[in-house]
């Protein structure tokens, strides 16, 4: 039983200061864009919807 509630606790806390932690980082990056997730450049075929070579085998 004690374990149970001292997990319970945990998650609470854990939850709790992740969302301290995200709303003071959302507040100090607040006028900066999202980083790009990768380094690759789109060609024009990829910006229209048409991958290369994909349906192609």
């Amino acid at each position: 039983m004690a374990l149970a509630v001292i997990f319970i606790l945990g998650r609470v806390w854990f939850h709790l200061a992740e969302g301290i932690r995200a709303r003071i980082q959302s507040l100090l990056n607040r006028h900066r864009e999202p980083p790009v997730w990768h380094a690759f450049e789109e060609t024009g075929d990829e910006k229209n919807g048409d991958a290369p070579d994909q349906n192609e085998k």
